[in-house]
């Protein structure tokens, strides 16, 4: 088995338990790089972080979260993830997404989300 698939299959094992925050401290490198569909970027594995750990906050319920296995190519590996959440002040939302990341080195250093 490759880094990259191993890297891929820890990542979703970790965030079909909700375990998001756990998943980025263990996988992800620290100058690692997120970027969001509206064009907004976080920098570095500590803003990823704590971006991470905000949203998780504002759940008040969850209701679905289905991830499914990883598609491995070279460097890269992409996941679809399905959520369904009820976020404070906000409401009920569904989000189906693509994930796409990048390894290097060991570690996840690029992540981009298509929704």
């Amino acid at each position: 088995m490759t880094v990259v698939k191993q890297i891929a299959q820890t990542l979703v094992q970790l965030c079909r338990a909700w375990k998001f925050p756990e998943a980025q401290a263990t996988l992800f490198h620290k100058d690692a790089v997120n970027q969001e569909p509206d064009g907004r970027t976080t920098t570095g594995l500590a803003a990823i972080m704590a971006k991470e750990e905000a949203f998780l906050n504002s759940l008040t319920e969850r209701h679905l979260l289905e991830i499914s296995e990883p598609v491995v190519a070279d460097d890269y590996f992409a996941v679809q993830l399905l959520m369904d959440v009820t976020i404070s002040g906000i409401g009920r939302r569904t989000r189906n997404e693509l994930c796409v990341y990048k390894v290097r080195d060991g570690k996840i250093i690029h992540e981009q989300f298509f929704y």
